[in-house]
């Protein structure tokens, strides 16, 4: 492949501690919108990796659908001054899956510790993920700004953790105690 059909992965411009945001020009990679960004982001990558694990089956569609709201939450992020992206309809599409997995998975009442399935144990990676996301977020100040997201990620958290009980089956030898 040529140059011309490849876009630049690195610039350099980045070298000095700083980077660009989409009308906000340059920035610290410090500053906390950057930060919120890099969480949410990792938060992503590390569904796509449980999505990877899980294959074509109904918890990879799941967590496609998570992702792309992943996507929406730092696309509110990154355009504070615009109309945000994520709303009530993104809150209610967590809560419903939230109830629809709940009702068909064991939840234990004792502490859980990850590790019982590759996919149950990834997912709660993502889960811890998200919740440094959902910390970095209301650090920032998003739950005054973007209270949708703060809500969403909040539930989200949830949502991983019952879809990796389920993941791991009933199965369960590691309880905490």
């Amino acid at each position: 492949m040529s140059e011309d059909t490849n876009p630049p992965v690195s610039t350099g411009r980045g070298d000095d501690g700083t980077t660009t945001l989409l009308g906000s020009g340059r920035m610290g990679k410090n500053d906390p919108r950057i930060v919120v960004l890099g969480d949410v982001d990792e938060a992503s990558s590390f569904l796509g990796l449980a999505r990877a694990e899980a294959g074509n089956t109904e918890t990879g569609t799941l967590l496609l659908e998570l992702q792309r709201l992943l996507y929406r939450v730092m696309g509110d992020v990154a355009m504070p001054r615009e109309e945000n992206t994520v709303g009530e309809e993104d809150l209610r599409l967590v809560d419903d899956a939230l109830v629809g997995w709940r009702d068909r998975t064991q939840i234990p009442k004792e502490f859980v510790v990850p590790g019982e399935s590759r996919l149950g144990a990834l997912l709660d990676v993502a889960r811890s993920v998200v919740r440094r996301a959902e910390r970095s977020l209301v650090s920032a100040g998003y739950a005054e700004w973007h209270p949708d997201a703060v809500r969403v990620v909040n539930r989200l958290s949830d949502l991983l953790f019952v879809v990796a009980r389920g993941a791991d089956g009933k199965v369960r030898t590691s309880k905490g105690s």
